[in-house]
C-alpha cells in the first residue's frame, strides 16, 4: 500500500504556483518530494489519487464529444491509489465509444510538471498529459465562464495506443494566432507495459521533456506565460479500434506540480517600479498598445498593458522617484513571447557615473526580469532608463516596466573585488548577467568582495555560484565545427542529446568523426550519445584516438541507447589532436551519429565552496546550499554590517577548482508579521461597445506590502504580485457576476488573508458585432470555399454561413482564438454548377448577437481537383509527409531526392479547354525551381516556380486543351536538383 499525502498548501501553494515563494513548504511536502530530473523546484501541489473518488473540488470532468468518443464523467474513477479513465464500446451522443478525462481547477505557471501513468496499448485511443487554459470558447470545458486564458498549450506527451512507445512532445500557442512549436516524436518505453514517469519543465526560455527521468526533447521557444490548467485525458481517437480487450482503462498514479524556487535577491521593500502608463514613464515617436485582433496579447509585469513600436526613431523612458542616494540594481521586464521581438533593444542606464548601454534580445530573453546591472543613483537628477530600437535589427520594440532594487553588487571586475594567488578568466562558464567568471586551481588562491554599503543595517548576502561544468566538458555535435563525415549521410528525425539533431547512413563504408578543441591537457572520460532505432546497426565501432594510442568500443544502436555511454577514460593534450571515429562494423543496418562528450576527470570541485563573511557581529563561515542548483544567486545568510567598506566576503580555495563571480548585498526588510489584508477594495466593469470587450478595474488602499494578488471568484488572476494599487483585466464575459478579493504579499512570499469580497456585475451585451470586413468565394466542383478575415470582436463566438439566404451552420463555426484558421477556408457543398449563388457570412458573439451579413457571389464549375490523398495522385522516389499546410490546410508531401517526381492525373468529364492551377506550398528550405509539366491534348508545357516564396495559393500554369478521361496530367520535378520539393493539390477548371 502506498503512503502519500495529497498536498494542498492553501495560500502558500498559490504563491509557489507563480514561483514566488523562496522558503520551503511544510515538512509533509518535502517528505513527498522524490528526486527530480531538474533542480531548483519544490513540490507546490499534488493529487496522489489515494481516496475513494475524484476530488471534484480540485478537478473538472472533461465532457463533450471529441473525435470518435463521448467524454463521460461515468468513465472517471479513483481506486487502488490511481485515477482511472475507462474506455468502452458504448453508443452515446452520436459517438460509438465513451472515454474521459479530468481538468484541474487550479492553474499553474512556470515549473516542473509530472505524472506517473500506465496507458492503453490496443489500437484506437489517444492519451495525453498537457496544459492549456479554460475558456467558454472550449467546448470540452464544463460550464466555464470567465476570462479566456487559453493562450498556450504544452503537451507533456501525446500517445496513440497503436504505437504505445511513440511519444509526441509539442508546444503551441494561440495568441495572437495559432503558432505551432512542434518538437517531433520520441521512441521510448512501451507506455502500456506498466507505470512510467513523464514530466516537463516550463521556463521563460524553453520547455524540457522527460520520460523516466531521461531528457527526451528540448523546445527552445515556450510561448506565452499564462496561468494554465492541467489536463489528463484519454480519447477514442483513431479508427479502426481494437475492441478485443474492451472495456479498458488508463491509470494515473499521481499528478505533481513543482514550483521554481526563486531567490529573493531581486525583491526589496525599497524597490521602485515604473510601469508603462504610470508616473515616471514617457515616450517619444509612435507607440501603440500591443493589441492584435482587438485582444491585449502580451503579458507584461503587472498585466497585459504593454506598449509597442516599429518606429526607428521611437524611445521610451523610465524615471523613478528614488528614496535615497545609493546603489540600485536595475531590471527591465521583457514582455516578449512572440517571434517578432526586437533582436537588439538598446537600453541606456543613466546613473551617477554617466551612461551605460546594455543590449537585450527581446526575442530570446523570455518573459522575465532581465538585469541591466547595478549603479549608483541620486534622487532628483532625472536618472533612469531609456530604450530605443536598433535600426539595423529586425523586430518590434516593446516597453513595459523597469524596477530599481536597492542593492550593492560587487562583480569580479568591479571596485571592491580582489584576488590572491593565480586566477584565470573563463568565458565559457558565465555568471551574473552572463558575464565572464574567474577560476583558480591554485591551493593558495582566494578571492574577496568588499562592498561600500550606504548605511548600517542588516543585509541579505548572496553569491552567484557559476555552473563550472562547461569549463570541464566539451561536447561535439553533428552541427559542430569539429564534426565531419565520409560517405553518404542524411538527416534523421530521431532526437539526440538534449533534443539535438542526429544523422544516419546506410552506406556501409561511411564514417563520422568528432574532433574536440580541448582547453586543458588532462585525463578525460569520453562518452557517446547513442541514438536507438530497430533498423540501426548492431555494431557501431567507436574508435578513440588519444595520447597513448587508440581504443575501440562496439555498441549496438538498436537498443540500450538514448543516453550517454562511456567509451573509456584517456589522456589528451590540449587542442585538437584527439578524436573519435565511428564506423559500421556489422556492415548492415543504419549507422547513426549525434554527439560525443569529453569530461575532464577531477576538473571541478566536488564539494560546495566555503565563504567567510566578515560583518559587524564577527566572522561567519558559510557553506551555501546548492540543492536548488547552480548558475543562480545562492543566499549565504543575513548579517549586520556597518556603513562603508568594513565588511567583506571571502572565498578560499578548496579541493578542485575555485570559481569567483559576483556577491550581492540587499538591505533586509522587517519580517515581524504577515502583511495585513488590503481594505477599501472596489471594482467596476467598463463595456467597450466597439468590440464587445468588458474591462474589469480593481482598486484598493495600499498596505505597505511589496505587492498584491487579485482573485476572481477565489481563482488568482495575477501571475506575480502587482506593485501598484490597481489592476486591470480584459475579456470578461457579459452578464456574469464575480466576487473580487485582494491579498498582500511580503518579500518572503508570505501572503495575507484575503480582503472582504467586492461583488461586481458584468453588464449584458446587446450590441451586434461588426460584419466581416470582406468575404471572398473560390469556386469548386458543385461547391465553393469561403474566406474572410478574423473578426476583432473580443467576445467572438463564431460565424454563421448562409447560401442563397438559407443558413447552413447549426452552431457558429470557426476558432475564435485562432485568426489563422480563417485563412484555411470554409468549404460549401451542394451547389449547382454553372449557376451563380450568393453566399453570406455573419459574426456571432458570446451573447448571441449576430452581425449584418457580408456577401460574395460564386459560380461553381465542373472542375477536377486532385489532392495528395486522391486516386489520381502518384509519386516516384522517396517522399514523406510534411507539416507545411496545403490547400484548405490539408497535409502536403515533400522530398529531397533530386530524382523524385509527383504526378496528378484527373478524370475529366468533357473534352475542351481548361485553366490549370497548382496550389504551391512555401517553405524556406524548398526548391527554387519546381518544374510543373502539363501534358495536354497537343503536347506538353512546363512552368518553373520558386517554392520558397510567392506561393501558399493557387498559381495558374496556363490554359490547355484536354480530351475527356485521364490522358491529361501534371508532372512535378525538381529542376534545381537541391532543396525540398513539395506537393499539395492541382485543379483543372473548364474555360
Amino acid at each position: 500500500m502506498k503512503v502519500r499525502t495529497a498536498v494542498q498548501i492553501g495560500i502558500a501553494s498559490m504563491l509557489l504556483a507563480a514561483g514566488l515563494v523562496s522558503t520551503p513548504p511544510a515538512a509533509s511536502v518535502a517528505d513527498a518530494t522524490p528526486t527530480l530530473p531538474v533542480p531548483g523546484h519544490r513540490l507546490a501541489w499534488s493529487d496522489e489519487f489515494d481516496g475513494a473518488r475524484l476530488d471534484t473540488g480540485s478537478w473538472f470532468y472533461r465532457e463533450g464529444e471529441k473525435a470518435i468518443c463521448s467524454n463521460s464523467p461515468d468513465n472517471v474513477s479513483v481506486s487502488d491509489g490511481s485515477l482511472r479513465i475507462a474506455l468502452e464500446r458504448e453508443d452515446r451522443n452520436g459517438k460509438p465509444y465513451t472515454c474521459g478525462g479530468v481538468i484541474s481547477k487550479r492553474t499553474f505557471g512556470y515549473g516542473y510538471y509530472e505524472v506517473r501513468a500506465k496507458l492503453w496499448g490496443d489500437a484506437g485511443f489517444h492519451s495525453a498529459f498537457w496544459t492549456t487554459g479554460l475558456s467558454d470558447y472550449v467546448p470540452d470545458t464544463p460550464q466555464y465562464k470567465g476570462p479566456n486564458n487559453r493562450v498556450n498549450e504544452i503537451d507533456g506527451f501525446e500517445v496513440d495506443s497503436h504505437d504505445p512507445d511513440v511519444f509526441s512532445h509539442v508546444s503551441h500557442w494561440f495568441v495572437p494566432q495559432h503558432i505551432g512549436n512542434p518538437g517531433g516524436i520520441y521512441r521510448g518505453p512501451d507506455s502500456s507495459d506498466g507505470y512510467h514517469t513523464y514530466g516537463f519543465e516550463w521556463t521563460p526560455t524553453e520547455v524540457r521533456f522527460f520520460i523516466d527521468g531521461q531528457l527526451t526533447r528540448v523546445l527552445p521557444k515556450p510561448g506565452p506565460h499564462g496561468l494554465q490548467n492541467v489536463w489528463l485525458t484519454t480519447l477514442g481517437f483513431t479508427a479502426p479500434v481494437d475492441e478485443t480487450n474492451l472495456p479498458g482503462e488508463t491509470a494515473w498514479d499521481y499528478f505533481r506540480y513543482y514550483a521554481p524556487v526563486q531567490p529573493d535577491a531581486d525583491q526589496s521593500a525599497g524597490t521602485v517600479v515604473v510601469d508603462n502608463g504610470g508616473p515616471g514613464y514617457s515616450e517619444s515617436g509612435t507607440w501603440t498598445d500591443d493589441i492584435t485582433d482587438g485582444h491585449h496579447q502580451v503579458f507584461g509585469f503587472q498585466g497585459k498593458d504593454v506598449r509597442r513600436t516599429d518606429d526607428p526613431a521611437a524611445a521610451a523612458d523610465w524615471r523613478p522617484q528614488l528614496p535615497a542616494k545609493q546603489s540600485y540594481e536595475v531590471f527591465v521586464w521583457n514582455p516578449n513571447f512572440l517571434r517578432t521581438g526586437q533582436k537588439s533593444a538598446r537600453y541606456t542606464v543613466r546613473h551617477d557615473g554617466g551612461q551605460t548601454p546594455v543590449v537585450v534580445n527581446q526575442d530570446g530573453a523570455g518573459q522575465q526580469w532581465v538585469s541591466l546591472g547595478a549603479y549608483q543613483m541620486t534622487p532628483g537628477r532625472g536618472q533612469g532608463v531609456r530604450v530605443t530600437p536598433d535600426p539595423a535589427a529586425a523586430g518590434t520594440l516593446r516597453a513595459d516596466a523597469v524596477k530599481f532594487v536597492p542593492a550593492v553588487v560587487v562583480d569580479n571586475d568591479h571596485t571592491g573585488y580582489s584576488e590572491q594567488g593565480t586566477w584565470q578568466s573563463s568565458s565559457t562558464v558565465t555568471g551574473w548577467r552572463a558575464q565572464d567568471t574567474r577560476w583558480s586551481g591554485d591551493p593558495a588562491a582566494s578571492a574577496r568582495w568588499t562592498p561600500t554599503l550606504p548605511r548600517r543595517t542588516t543585509y541579505d548576502v548572496y553569491a552567484w555560484i557559476p555552473d563550472g561544468r562547461r569549463d570541464n566538458e566539451t561536447i561535439v555535435g553533428v552541427t559542430s565545427s569539429g564534426y565531419s563525415e565520409t560517405g553518404v549521410w542524411a538527416a534523421s528525425s530521431i532526437p539526440g542529446w538534449d533534443g539535438t539533431a542526429t544523422r544516419t547512413s546506410n552506406d556501409t563504408r561511411a564514417t563520422a568523426q568528432w574532433q574536440p578543441d580541448l582547453p586543458i591537457t588532462g585525463r578525460y572520460e569520453v562518452s557517446a550519445w547513442v541514438p536507438n532505432d530497430a533498423i540501426s546497426t548492431t555494431a557501431a565501432r567507436y574508435t578513440v584516438e588519444h595520447q597513448g594510442g587508440q581504443n575501440s568500443v562496439e555498441l549496438s544502436q538498436t537498443t540500450g541507447g538514448k543516453q550517454w555511454i562511456s567509451l573509456g577514460t584517456y589522456d589528451f593534450a590540449a587542442g585538437t589532436a584527439g578524436r573519435v571515429t565511428v564506423a559500421n562494423a556489422a556492415g548492415r543496418g543504419y549507422l547513426r551519429t549525434n554527439a560525443v562528450r569529453f569530461v575532464r576527470v577531477g576538473g571541478d570541485q566536488s564539494t560546495p565552496p566555503a565563504y567567510t563573511v566578515r560583518h559587524a557581529g564577527g566572522v561567519s563561515t558559510v557553506e551555501p546550499d546548492l540543492s536548488l542548483g547552480v548558475d543562480r544567486w545562492v543566499k549565504l545568510g543575513n548579517f549586520g554590517f556597518d556603513a562603508g567598506s568594513k565588511g567583506s566576503v571571502e572565498l578560499n580555495h578548496g579541493a578542485g577548482i575555485a570559481r569567483a563571480d559576483a556577491v550581492k548585498f540587499l538591505p533586509a526588510p522587517a519580517r515581524d508579521q504577515l502583511p495585513s489584508a488590503p481594505d477599501a477594495v472596489v471594482a467596476d466593469v467598463t463595456p467597450v461597445a466597439s468590440n464587445g470587450d468588458q474591462i474589469l478595474q480593481v482598486r484598493w488602499r495600499p498596505t505597505g506590502a511589496i505587492g498584491y494578488h487579485v482573485y476572481l471568484d477565489e481563482n488568482r488572476v495575477t501571475w506575480q504580485p502587482v506593485h501598484a494599487n490597481s489592476f486591470r483585466m480584459y475579456e470578461l464575459l457579459a452578464g456574469q457576476t464575480h466576487r473580487v478579493t485582494v491579498t498582500s504579499v511580503d518579500r518572503a512570499g508570505n501572503e495575507s488573508a484575503p480582503s472582504a469580497p467586492f461583488v461586481v456585475h458584468v453588464p449584458s451585451d446587446q450590441v451586434r458585432p461588426a460584419a466581416p470586413a470582406a468575404v471572398t468565394a473560390e469556386a469548386t466542383n458543385g461547391g465553393a470555399v469561403l474566406y474572410w478575415p478574423q473578426s476583432t470582436e473580443v467576445d467572438l463566438h463564431g460565424y454563421h454561413v448562409y447560401v442563397d439566404g438559407r443558413r447552413i451552420t447549426d452552431v457558429p463555426t470557426g476558432n475564435p482564438a485562432d485568426a489563422q484558421s480563417r485563412g484555411l477556408g470554409f468549404p460549401v457543398s451542394g451547389l449547382t454548377n454553372n449557376v451563380a449563388h450568393t453566399l453570406a457570412v455573419t459574426v456571432v458573439d458570446q451573447s448571441g448577437n449576430e452581425s449584418k451579413p457580408a456577401t460574395a457571389t460564386v459560380t461553381p464549375k465542373p472542375m477536377a481537383i486532385v489532392g495528395i490523398d486522391d486516386e489520381g495522385y502518384t509519386e516516384t522516389g522517396t517522399w514523406t509527409g510534411s507539416s507545411v499546410a496545403g490547400w484548405q490546410g490539408a497535409p502536403t508531401r515533400t522530398s529531397n531526392t533530386a530524382t523524385a517526381t509527383a504526378d496528378w492525373r484527373p478524370t475529366l468529364e468533357a473534352s475542351g479547354e481548361y485553366d490549370v492551377y497548382a496550389w504551391v506550398p512555401n517553405h524556406s528550405n524548398s526548391t527554387t525551381a519546381a518544374r510543373y509539366t502539363v501534358t495536354h491534348a497537343t503536347g506538353s508545357a512546363a512552368t518553373t516556380l520558386d517554392q520558397t516564396t510567392g506561393g501558399t495559393r493557387w498559381i495558374l500554369l496556363g490554359r490547355y486543351t484536354f480530351t475527356a478521361g485521364t490522358a491529361g496530367h501534371i508532372t512535378l520535378t525538381n529542376a534545381a536538383g537541391t532543396g525540398w520539393l513539395r506537393t499539395s493539390a492541382v485543379k483543372f477548371v473548364p474555360a
